[in-house]
């Protein structure tokens, strides 16, 4: 079967695709047209974006959305209600206070953070199926899908491929990789994956996980931060405190059959102990987790096996 490959610029990342089939070029544009069209809804960096509309309705109107939408914020909430872990799609007002990524990133005053933590319980969230309505209870109140949008995305494209006939494939947004089937090029047929070492440059692998057919989602505090007095501030708030995550946990990453999964979990697991951490990821069904300290300690959940130089889920090979 012919292969089929190209990079490029979306959502502020680089998206990869490889895919064997023989209308591979056509595929490649579909999922161009496809990704584009989710990046104009889904977003808070445009203003005029189908989410936005939910958010500038805030303490005005419930807005009816698309189902796929609806959808994502139905999981999504589901997840922010639990009070164990820092998952909260209510954070918009935070992030855009601290800006950490943007090129205005600052550190805001704790009378601003006061001001905001009011703002950020997904319980005031109120969905109704009957229409597919999004209302947000409080004026100033905003949803930022950016911790589980692109999981999405990717299980999406996915579906797409694959309802095409395509049985072997790769699909990486901006490090979210999902992949299909087996990676005939390479001699254990899997998709080697790296996973960043959260405490070198950028490009720097600390293991490598073989994925046949499953998803690795990565986050970490060395993704995006700023540095002010010596001192650093990384992206990952805590709508508890509304300042970065107080953790001993430097990258979490989730191996998991669908990437939106993985996108959740790499957020949900940020918990202030790396013990526990591990002992909460344990619990949670259909997942497994590389957990890396900031002393650079690698931890694993139990369906797992470290070898030094690769992670090999427990029957070595992937999900």
């Amino acid at each position: 079967m012919k292969k089929y490959q190209t990079r490029f610029q979306m959502m502020g990342t680089f998206i990869d695709l490889v895919i064997y089939h023989q209308d591979g070029e056509q595929l490649i544009k579909d999922v161009y047209n496809q990704l584009d069209q989710y990046a104009r809804r889904f977003t808070v960096n445009q203003p005029h974006s189908e989410l936005m509309d939910v958010n500038y309705n805030a303490g005005i109107a419930p807005i009816i959305v698309q189902p796929d939408l609806f959808h994502l914020i139905k999981i999504a909430k589901a997840i922010s209600v639990e009070p164990k872990n820092p998952f909260n799609i209510a954070i918009g007002p935070l992030v855009k206070m601290w800006r950490i990524g943007f090129n205005n990133a600052r550190i805001p005053t704790p009378e601003e953070i006061d001001q905001k933590l009011s703002l950020v319980d997904p319980k005031n969230i109120f969905l109704n199926e009957s229409d597919c309505s999004v209302y947000l209870s409080q004026a100033n109140m905003e949803i930022d899908l950016g911790a589980i949008a692109k999981g999405y995305f990717a299980d999406e494209v996915k579906k797409k491929l694959m309802n095409a006939g395509v049985k072997q494939g790769f699909i990486s947004l901006g490090g979210n990789v999902l992949t299909i089937g087996y990676a005939p090029d390479n001699p254990n047929q899997a998709w080697n994956v790296g996973i960043q070492n959260p405490l070198a440059q950028r490009g720097s692998v600390i293991r490598v996980m073989p994925l046949t057919g499953s998803s690795m989602v990565t986050s970490g505090i060395n993704e995006r931060f700023i540095d002010v007095n010596g001192a650093r501030y990384h992206h990952l708030l805590d709508t508890q405190t509304g300042r970065p995550i107080s953790t001993d946990i430097a990258s979490i990453t989730i191996v998991s059959t669908h990437s939106v999964a993985g996108e959740i979990w790499s957020t949900a697991g940020f918990l202030s102990d790396i013990r526990d951490a591990i002992f909460y990821l344990n619990q949670q069904a259909d997942i497994e987790a590389i957990v890396i300290s900031k002393h650079g300690k690698i931890y694993v959940t139990d369906g797992l096996i470290d070898d030094g130089s690769h992670i090999f889920l427990m029957n070595k090979t992937a999900a």
